[in-house]
């Protein structure tokens, strides 16, 4: 995997978020993490280096995934990276219409997101 490239984790409770981490850099990805869409946005608009993925928690303060969503599709240069939705509620209408890559329900299963994010992460 080159080096550049990396997960963007957006997820507001730090246990859940340290543990996805964890995970990902036990399968070799490395990891950015932002805890709210406020924050995850401000950061992609700032980096240059963009991620090859985003897992994107729905229910966070300062701005939830779904506006964090449609800002992000409004954004032609930060559009097109594949994102995974990661939501206890899964309401699959509002996902459908996001164009989300995946939908994982949490609690989420170890494989399933392993799996998903094998099949989504962007290779450059």
């Amino acid at each position: 995997m080159n080096s550049d490239q990396y997960v963007l984790l957006v997820e507001d409770d730090l246990d859940i978020s340290e543990a996805i981490e964890s995970i990902l850099i036990d399968e070799h990805y490395q990891v950015k993490c932002a805890y709210n869409g406020k924050e995850a946005l401000d950061y992609l608009q700032s980096t240059k280096n963009i991620p090859s993925l985003i897992l994107l928690d729905i229910m966070m303060p300062c701005m939830n995934g779904y506006e964090f969503r449609e800002a992000q599709l409004h954004d032609p240069r930060i559009a097109n990276i594949p994102t995974i939705v990661l939501s206890a509620t899964g309401k699959q209408d509002v996902a459908q219409k996001l164009h989300f890559n995946d939908t994982l329900k949490k609690p989420l299963d170890l494989s399933t997101l392993i799996y998903s994010v094998e099949k989504n992460f962007k290779h450059l």
